[in-house]
């Protein structure tokens, strides 16, 4: 474990602060080549109470994509391939849509294939998945857009194991990792026996760990998923550093960006911090991996993740307000709770009423009151809105069921009435109207409740959840000054749009804080007679609202 310097103590007060309100994983933060953090918050295993370290090993996700890059960069340098290559050199029979597809293409998701080819640990064997992925239908003519595909990196790690004659790994390991000093990557080469591996976390549930999993799937084999460990990623950006694995001309091509800031394996980004070079990537297991590196501000980020947060992946919540704190910037921190919970949480769980027949749900979960309401009174107060706010929330529910109402009817007149800048703006929301048509042909909706926007500042989204023939999805409205201003769909793992997580700081109060809005909310206890028993029976929030404990 390290922990030093300025730099490294403010991350470190920020990261241990939020663990208890839902962050678990582990961080490695370099300034100058220095590592100044490098720590575990939370558990990698809660059946066992076993602690993320900062040896614990975690899931990469997509950011394995840059190994699978740098292999094809290694042949490359060895004369074996060229990144402008047809795919057709390598795969006989190859369909005429795609005869034109090359490596290029395929390292920078211009090649127009589709993005999955099946689940991520289900048996697939090489051939039938590249022949799977040869005979799908193009999204688009080669080097014409731009379409993340999982399928292109599977079709690359094919080739690195026909082009090297050595498995994807095994080449892996030989070519990259070893000299790199990298002895915690891969898939199953590294000995994991002696090493933590951390469980993965999806609300309640728990998935095991990938070693648990079938291997190998080659629906998942070059995209994602490698595992490895913070120091070991550190290795690989300091060998990045050098020319003695990859040459500078390899590395030119991978940090060059194509379409939509992609490169080799790498998202290339201008910032306001200077330019960074980064990947990310997670699984709805509940894993998540950041891998950023700010080349002229000379700092290296590397997180994982072993839990989602609330159906949202983890480690998408925290890169903005990592990022503030890393530069300088302040992030609204949770308080810093005592050393031993001066309330139990047991003691707290329970439905709360309030007096305008909103109802609160609290529930023990994960060594946290986990605070959430499913209609918009309960909400209200979740937020701590005051009459103001609460009346603008409330009217933003109104005028969502309206319209939402009248397009599942037929009417999207008062959906395109609603926005901000019609003439705009219609396009694209009828578009995603349609979407929505095309692929559940909804039959009935539920306005699930409005929360501040996690896409823009002073603005509100309404969650209007729509079922049909297949899964349900979300409608999202994003409002500002009582007009419509943008709308997206989305998925949601259950019909909760906002959990408060929260925990003890006295006998006689509690605070929630979320992390994706960096909003700390106070509660006093109420218990029978004033008395410092366990008999409570109401919450009251900072609005002085009280919530009677049924």
């Amino acid at each position: 474990m390290i922990v030093q310097d300025e730099l490294g103590q403010r991350l470190d007060e920020y990261l241990s602060r939020i663990t208890p309100f839902g962050f678990a994983g582990a961080a490695l933060l370099s300034q100058d080549g220095k590592i100044v953090l490098n720590k575990g918050y939370g558990l990698a295993n809660r059946a066992q109470n076993v602690p993320n370290s900062a040896q614990t090993v975690f899931s990469l996700g997509s950011v394995t994509k840059q190994f699978t890059a740098a292999a094809i960069m290694k042949l490359e340098m060895q004369g074996k391939l060229n990144s402008s290559d047809p795919i057709h050199k390598f795969f006989p029979g190859v369909p005429t849509d795609k005869a034109a597809i090359t490596l290029h293409h395929l390292l920078t998701h211009t090649a127009g294939l589709l993005n999955y080819t099946g689940e991520d640990y289900e048996m697939a064997d090489k051939e039938e998945t590249v022949l799977k992925i040869l005979e799908s239908e193009l999204l688009f003519p080669p080097g014409g857009d731009y379409d993340y595909s999982n399928a292109g990196y599977t079709l690359l790690a094919a080739i690195v194991e026909q082009v090297a004659q050595r498995p994807y790994e095994q080449f892996l390991q030989e070519e990259l990792f070893t000299p790199a000093g990298m002895l915690h990557t891969g898939y199953r080469l590294p000995n994991w026996s002696e090493m933590n591996v951390a469980h993965w976390y999806n609300g309640r549930n728990e998935f095991g760990t990938p070693l648990e999993k079938a291997y190998p799937s080659w629906n998942l084999l070059g995209n994602g998923d490698m595992l490895s460990t913070t120091e070991d990623m550190f290795r690989w950006h300091i060998a990045l550093q050098g020319d003695g694995i990859l040459s500078a001309k390899a590395k030119q091509k991978m940090y060059t960006p194509e379409q939509r800031e992609y490169g080799y394996g790498w998202r290339i980004l201008e910032t306001e911090n200077g330019r960074c070079i980064q990947h990310n990537g997670a699984s709805s297991y509940g894993s998540s991996a950041l891998f950023r590196r700010w080349v002229d501000a000379g700092v290296t980020l590397m997180l994982f993740c072993n839990t989602d947060y609330h159906g949202d992946v983890l480690i998408m919540t925290l890169q903005d307000p990592l990022e503030a704190l890393i530069f300088g910037d302040e992030v609204p921190s949770p308080p810093k709770l005592p050393a031993s919970p001066p309330v139990s949480l047991a003691a707290l769980a329970g439905d709360y009423q309030l007096p305008d027949g909103g109802l609160v749900q609290a529930a023990v979960q994960n060594d946290a009151l986990q605070l959430t309401s499913a209609n918009q009174a309960g909400l209200n107060w979740l937020l701590g809105l005051d009459a103001v706010e609460t009346a603008i929330y409330n009217q933003t529910f109104s005028q969502t069921e309206e319209i939402m109402t009248a397009a599942l009817a037929g009417d999207t007149e008062p959906l395109l009435a609603s926005l901000n800048d019609r003439g705009r703006r219609t396009p694209g929301v009828l578009r995603t109207w349609e979407t929505l048509g095309q692929a559940i042909q909804p039959t009935e909706m539920t306005v699930l409740g409005v929360r501040p926007s996690l896409y823009l500042p002073d603005a509100y989204e309404a969650m209007t959840q729509f079922s049909g023939s297949a899964e349900s999805l979300c409608f999202v409205t994003i409002w500002r000054d009582g007009q419509n201003v943008g709308v997206l769909l989305t998925e949601l793992a259950n019909k909760t749009i906002f959990t408060a997580v929260a925990q003890p700081l006295t006998p006689d109060s509690l605070a929630s804080y979320h992390l994706a809005y960096a909003q700390t909310h106070p509660f006093q206890i109420l218990r029978e007679d004033d008395t410092l028993g366990d008999k409570i029976t109401g919450l009251i929030s900072e609005q002085n609202i009280l919530a009677q404990r049924q």
